[in-house]
């Protein structure tokens, strides 16, 4: 009987750990430097333009770039929303760019990195959901190294997602379910290119 109380113990703690494991791996972050750019990613209720105006306000760049179109079409874009809400906040519209065509994390990298490149903008803070995080980096990474354009991932401040626990709880574990599944196709994707 201890030994399948043991067994049972140790089933549960590496099933805990390996959850564990699962948000930190989605939730990668860099060290803070200065850049010119922060890039912020539509998708939320508001943790990704809380910590770009956030990041804008300790001076890490004088420049916040919002990307992400509207749900429905005939609508404002989000960059446009997450826009308004950081000038409400304190930021002036003059530091603020905004790509509103972009529905994918894909089309963002693309869109905002050439929107980077035609103003000169060399080195930019990823901001997105924690969840998101990882695969956000490997897409903009791709987009951005031909273009010599340098990105650190600083992941939202996001009371409502923690890697350590984000099993418990909707939407969280829905949401990091999704993002796992689609990491795992651009992974795939990623090696079959490197394979062809």
């Amino acid at each position: 009987m201890r030994r399948f109380l043991r067994g049972v113990l140790v089933g549960i703690a590496v099933i805990l750990g390996g959850l564990i494991l699962i948000g930190h791996l989605l939730d990668v972050e860099d060290p803070l430097a200065k850049a010119d750019a922060i890039i912020a990613l539509s998708g939320d209720a508001g943790p990704r333009t809380d910590t770009a105006v956030d990041l804008w306000k300790r001076s890490y760049a004088p420049t916040i770039i919002f990307a992400g179109s509207a749900l429905d079409p005939g609508s404002i874009s989000s960059a446009e929303i997450m826009k308004r809400e950081a000038v409400a906040a304190g930021v002036p519209a003059a530091a603020i760019l905004v790509e509103p065509f972009s529905a994918t994390t894909e089309e963002n990298a693309a869109r905002v990195v050439r929107l980077m490149s035609s103003k000169g903008l060399k080195a930019a803070i990823l901001v997105t959901s924690p969840y998101h995080q990882r695969r956000a980096a490997i897409l903009f990474a791709r987009a951005a190294a031909p273009a010599g354009i340098t990105l650190r991932n600083y992941p939202a401040r996001d009371p409502q997602w923690d890697p350590n626990t984000w099993w418990l709880t909707e939407p969280a574990r829905s949401l990091t379910l999704v993002e796992l599944a689609k990491l795992s196709v651009e992974v795939g994707a990623a090696a079959f290119r490197r394979g062809s």
